[in-house]
């Protein structure tokens, strides 16, 4: 293979991390969460905005009383209101990391669009990448 055979191969393997990171992972956290979460209240500490979206953190007490406190990642919504309970759902294996709130379970999550437009970026790697060794 020569540098413009190794330079397509580098274009597949770009996308991959990034499709772990913010495509498989926070999904696979998701259902994990909707299976084995269990809900606790917690108190929204804060709301912060950065480039127009929100990451909210929340402090609450887990069933063993640990008290935890959980920022979200940068979101196109808000998910509390500072002051306000509300209902959380946290690993308990792993309460510090993996924690989300019921309303932000019960939508759709964000990284669907990441995961499906990060697909589609590979797929047109890989049709490039193809075509290139079928030269």
């Amino acid at each position: 293979m020569d540098g413009l055979g190794w330079v397509c191969a580098g274009l597949v393997a770009f996308p991959v991390p990034f499709l772990l990171w913010f495509g498989v992972i926070p999904l696979w956290v998701d259902r994990r969460l909707r299976r084995s979460g269990r809900e606790v209240m917690g108190l929204c500490r804060n709301v912060s905005t950065s480039e127009g979206r929100y990451s909210t953190s929340f402090e609450f007490s887990t069933h063993t009383g640990d008290r935890i406190i959980y920022i979200s990642p940068l979101s196109g919504r808000r998910w509390g209101t500072p002051g306000n309970e509300a209902l959380l759902v946290y690993d308990p294996a792993s309460p510090w990391r993996r924690v989300r709130s019921r309303r932000e379970l019960d939508s759709r999550s964000e990284a669907w669009a990441s995961l499906w437009w990060l697909l589609s970026l590979e797929v047109i790697n890989l049709t490039v990448f193809l075509l290139y060794l079928s030269y």
